[in-house]
């Protein structure tokens, strides 16, 4: 799974296909990451604040990492963020 990710609602979508993908519910997933289950709904609502130490977490535990990479246009548009 290649997603590019640039904002909250990216991440959010992107775990939670992760997560049904796996058939696991949020509990499932929070217990695996050790997080709590309104975390896991929070990032998937991209109603989050979460830090980068719990988004590891989330994605370890869905066996996903995460990578840095250049950006593909030169453009930067600041009300996509």
């Amino acid at each position: 799974m290649d997603k590019v990710i640039r904002t909250n609602r990216d991440l959010g979508a992107v775990i939670r296909l992760a997560r049904k993908q796996k058939k696991l519910r949020q509990l499932d997933l929070a217990r695996k990451a050790a997080v709590r289950q309104a975390s896991i709904a929070d990032i998937e609502n991209a109603a989050t604040t979460a830090n980068l130490n719990t988004i590891t977490k989330v994605l370890s535990a869905l066996d996903l990492d995460l990578a840095i990479v250049p950006r593909r246009t030169t453009e930067f548009d600041p009300m996509e963020y």
